[in-house]
């Protein structure tokens, strides 16, 4: 979805830090004593608020509005400004909260994703109804209660079935530019009430990814409707942002050729998952050139995701002085070659598909040229013949100014003592570092070691996420993982070792270990 704030360049931490030292006198005005609180509630509120809509987390956003209830009140519009409710419990407990107990806190939702019977764990939950889930936001927007919502995605089992959901939201949310829905085994209604927005800055369609045994209710050829392509290329001249997805395990596949028609001069983030660019009258040969034509005539694109499959066009063949202003880019090892901004890229994801070894090699010929490079997500699937120090430590080499990493490892299981070795041997400064790999099922590692380990081995480091498989895998989202560990890294103990904490959630999905947010280590 789009950003409200994509505009704003963050402000320093330590500039914040030296207003509020203009106007307290207790530089730990952060800490939990109630002197500290005292002196917190001096602080300009402008300040405050500006401190938390610069923090990424939003658990240290709650840690910092539990101050005090006066800060707590004061930062209610950046804790309640994006609002993902992510299971259907949340979906429940959060609507009728809205509507019955703190009607007041509908007017700071900008941003509002609602996932009912969402399948984010594997304990089993009871089915909502989605029928009323979206009578409620009905409720809420027609009682004029989301009068800021300029964002909103629908990710339920299936599109919502009553199409008053959308012209409500039409009618009365009168920010709303940006929109969505997931689709489940129904098809596409033509005459939707999602396709009749106007002026749109982001839309979002998604298929789900279904049980194999309910392929046999997907439509048999699947098409995008005119009256979609009509609002996009037609109504909504102003687009930033479009995303088409498709996942690789789904068999629905989206003919997104009309794609190339449009003209959007603010459109800056394009993703198509993997859908399809040759329809049953072209070949992916003959898209290939208008595709390209496509890119080159947004300038203005930042962030671009590209699918996999065969259909679509595999090389990227560009002007020199396109998309000058890229700076992430998904897609495929060959898409990479052709990128005509390759030393101001910032992130890059290979996940699509796995890399052999000699293909890595020839991928590590082109990341050297990425000097801009700090955030790389990979896929990798290397034969046990394979020298996995000396594949590892071609990778780090290849760009030492990443920051942060996320490598998945779909092979035959390999000791972790030529990983840690690679990058001890490594000028890469990781700051975060998420690893995927298969185990051996009678060797199940202590993932506290491993993430010590590797903290001690990259001082840098300060958050680790560990995973493990027994089996090998085919797609990156069904991976099936025995376990699964997140890990904070603290500051140094007196013998000079990493301080580790794995992280682990309550019911209330707040952290074991969390404080409230302290300030006191920038001042």
């Amino acid at each position: 979805m789009v950003s409200s704030k994509h505009w704003q360049s963050p402000l320093p931490m330590s500039l914040l830090v030296s207003l509020i030292k203009q106007h307290t006198g207790d530089w730990r005005v952060f800490s939990s004593n109630s002197q500290s609180n005292q002196n917190t509630c001096r602080v300009p509120l402008d300040i405050i608020i500006e401190i938390a809509e610069r923090i990424n987390n939003r658990e240290d956003i709650l840690s910092l509005s539990l101050t005090s209830a006066h800060i707590h009140a004061t930062l209610l519009p950046v804790l309640y400004a994006s609002v993902d409710l992510r299971s259907s419990r949340m979906c429940k407990n959060t609507l009728e909260m809205l509507l019955n107990r703190r009607p007041d806190l509908g007017r700071h939702i900008r941003r509002l994703v609602v996932r009912p019977n969402h399948r984010q764990s594997q304990q089993p939950t009871k089915p909502l109804d989605e029928d009323w889930v979206a009578q409620s936001i009905v409720k809420l927007a027609t009682s004029g209660r989301l009068p800021r919502l300029t964002s909103f995605f629908w990710d339920g089992s299936e599109m919502p079935q009553d199409d008053t959901l959308w012209s409500t939201l039409r009618t009365c949310c009168p920010e709303l530019r940006s929109v969505g829905s997931n689709v489940g085994p129904k098809s596409i209604k033509p005459d939707s009430q999602l396709f009749r927005f106007d002026d749109l800055a982001g839309f979002t369609l998604t298929a789900k990814t279904l049980p194999d045994e309910w392929d046999t209710f997907l439509p048999p050829e699947p098409e995008l409707p005119d009256q979609l392509w009509d609002m996009l290329i037609e109504r909504s001249k102003r687009l930033e942002q479009l995303r088409i997805d498709v996942s690789q395990r789904s068999r629905r596949v989206w003919d997104t050729r009309r794609v190339v028609q449009g003209r959007w001069p603010q459109l800056r983030d394009l993703e198509l998952g993997d859908c399809s660019m040759a329809g049953n009258g072209s070949s992916r040969i003959q898209m290939e050139t208008p595709f390209m034509r496509f890119l080159a005539a947004h300038p203005e694109l930042e962030r671009l995701r590209l699918p996999s499959l065969s259909s679509f066009p595999r090389a990227i063949i560009l002007p020199h002085a396109s998309l000058p202003n890229l700076r992430e880019f998904s897609g495929n090892a060959a898409h990479i070659k052709g990128l005509p901004n390759l030393p101001r890229i910032k992130t890059l994801s290979l996940t699509h598909q796995p890399l052999s070894e000699k293909m890595l090699s020839v991928v590590c010929g082109t990341l050297k040229h990425m000097k801009s490079l700090t955030s790389l997500s990979i896929w990798l699937h290397l034969d046990a013949q394979s020298d996995h120090y000396a594949v590892f430590r071609n990778l780090l080499d290849s760009c030492r100014g990443l920051t942060h990493l996320d490598l998945a490892c779909s092979e035959a299981p390999w000791e972790m003592i030529e990983f840690t070795s690679a990058l001890r041997g490594s000028r890469v400064e990781l700051v975060t570092l998420n690893l995927t790999r298969v185990e051996r099922s009678a060797n199940e590692p202590d993932l506290h070691k491993v993430a010590t380990r590797l903290a001690t081995t990259n001082p840098s480091l300060r958050k680790v996420t560990l995973r493990y498989s027994f089996t090998t895998w085919v797609f990156l989202d069904s991976i099936p993982y025995q376990r699964v560990g997140n890990f904070i890294v603290k500051d140094r103990s007196k013998q000079g070792g990493p301080v580790v904490l794995e992280k682990r959630y309550k019911s209330s999905r707040r952290c074991f270990y969390r404080r409230p947010l302290s300030l006191s280590k920038y001042i």
